[in-house]
């Protein structure tokens, strides 16, 4: 590899995108934002760095109105957009959302309001807790209190479309970096207003952080800082900064006014990256860019806004995209061991739903402690004793297969030994309603040579045993697809 091709530079991408969000999905990743006028574009990428365009997500909105922020969360296989509709200046933007089966949509509206009874509310982040509860984060007017203006609100999600209507105050301008405009006419007043905007939530050690941007979007106070709490829904603290933005700020002649950022995994599982726009010196728009986001004692920091090199976004070991031609699973990549596998168009299936045991190890599992994903989907089964998923352990000797079971509705474990079962265990319920015909995520992450974590769309299942040997896919009386495989060497890195 050519030294240059070690490092990377902001922008990421060439054309004018704001308020750039990345959803990562079977490995691959779809960036959304504001675009300069018209439609919301799709872009994609593998590696956060080299984007492509990949359609469009909405269609231009009538007359002069626009679309801003837009974000997407999937959920048991529907991709969900939330956007603001509205003019130019900020006119009548409410919250709407639409959904699509592919994160490249179209999306469709929903047809609703997600807050009707607001005039103005912009900038919504959907976050999903650990135990699988989803809250809406977004932005809305205040006109009491010491500081007008631009605030950040939280609200429970009965379903994905749907809010409580039992929103809390999340963060609201309190320092003068915040200031947005002196003397604005606004809501026929004229009054100094403030914003925060633009929130996202990263939990992290059992703390809910809250970055926002704050200030006026066209200048150069325009930054990100945070705030932490306790729970999502508050109260939050307001990490002071009163000297401007502490997450990322403006770089005087280099990079300007960085903000409205979002949070995302590198490909290898582990590293994560702050997302966002950021005027180039000559002001002439607003431009995709990435940089580290770290943790230190006191909270999140960044080495950003970067405009010179930085190393690449990290990739794992091995990672298995299937984007060929459908064919048999190489034989120098896969150690199949029964079942009929079929490789490509971003996927493999194990088609044989008889087949009692069907499994493809990975050829080269680094030795020692690593971090497994595997995005699964069922496709047929008739058993009640079905299963699919990940299976740990040499071939000829033991060997443990995690798997979802969805005739028993949990996902269990089972140590098997010359295709005989020796143990079973149970990691947890499944939730109810779980479409297994759509794709999820499984992680795995091995801690040393006796037992390896298990996550399931996000949320920890507990321990497995762990035989230590190659890590491979597995289905047994099913047929299943397996799409995004990447396998990291963890050497003491937390995996997140």
């Amino acid at each position: 590899m050519r030294p240059s091709d070690r490092v990377v530079r902001n922008p990421v991408y060439s054309g004018l995108l704001a308020d750039p969000f990345v959803l990562k999905h079977n490995g691959r990743y779809y960036g959304f934002g504001t675009p300069a006028a018209g439609p919301v574009p799709v872009l994609t990428s593998l590696d956060l760095v080299s984007w492509q365009p990949a359609g469009t997500a909405l269609p231009a909105p009538r007359g002069e109105n626009q679309h801003w922020a837009p974000e997407v969360a999937y959920d048991n296989g529907t991709f969900y957009l939330y956007h603001s509709t509205g003019g130019v200046e900020g006119e009548g933007h409410q919250l709407r959302v639409a959904t699509a089966s592919n994160p490249v949509g179209p999306f469709t509206d929903q047809g609703n309001v997600l807050d009707p009874e607001d005039p103005f509310t912009i900038d919504a982040h959907p976050f999903r807790d650990d135990d699988g509860s989803w809250y809406l984060f977004y932005s809305r007017d205040f006109l009491d209190g010491e500081r007008i203006g631009t605030g950040i609100v939280a609200d429970r999600m009965i379903d994905m479309v749907t809010l409580a209507r039992e929103r809390v105050t999340v963060v609201r301008p309190s320092e003068d970096w915040h200031l947005y405009e002196r003397a604005r006419r606004w809501y026929g007043r004229v009054q100094d207003w403030y914003t925060v905007e633009g929130p996202f939530v990263r939990k992290r050690d059992g703390r809910y952080w809250c970055f926002f941007s704050g200030g006026a979007w066209r200048s150069a106070s325009y930054g990100v800082g945070c705030a932490v709490a306790d729970h999502p829904l508050g109260p939050y603290v307001h990490r002071p900064a009163p000297t401007g933005a502490d997450v990322l700020r403006t770089v005087p002649g280099r990079v300007i006014g960085p903000g409205h950022a979002s949070i995302v995994l590198a490909p290898d599982n582990v590293s994560e990256y702050l997302v966002y726009h950021a005027w180039d010196p000559r002001l002439s728009g607003r431009y995709m860019c990435i940089d580290r986001l770290r943790w230190s004692p006191d909270g999140p920091t960044s080495p950003g806004p970067t405009a010179g090199a930085q190393p690449r976004p990290p990739l794992p070991e091995v990672r298995h995209h299937f984007d060929h031609p459908r064919r048999s699973l190489d034989r120098n990549e896969w150690d199949v061991a029964g079942g009929s596998w079929e490789a490509g168009d971003g996927e493999t299936v194990q088609r044989e739903q008889a087949a009692p045991w069907a499994a493809a190890a990975i050829v080269g599992t680094p030795p020692g402690d690593v971090l497994v994903e595997v995005n699964l989907a069922l496709r047929r089964c008739r058993s009640m004793r079905a299963g699919y998923g990940i299976l740990l352990g040499a071939r000829d000797g033991d060997q443990v297969s995690v798997e979802l079971k969805p005739g028993e509705g949990v996902l269990a474990w089972r140590s098997w030994r010359g295709g005989g079962v020796r143990a079973a265990g149970l990691l947890g319920r499944l939730r109810p309603g779980l479409d297994h015909r759509a794709f999820h995520q499984l992680m795995l992450a091995r801690a040393g040579m006796a037992s390896a974590e298990v996550w399931l769309d996000g949320t920890s299942l507990g321990f497995t045993p762990d035989p230590g040997g190659p890590i491979g896919l597995f289905t047994s009386a099913a047929s299943a697809a397996f799409a995004g495989v990447a396998v990291t060497r963890m050497d003491g890195a937390k995996a997140t």
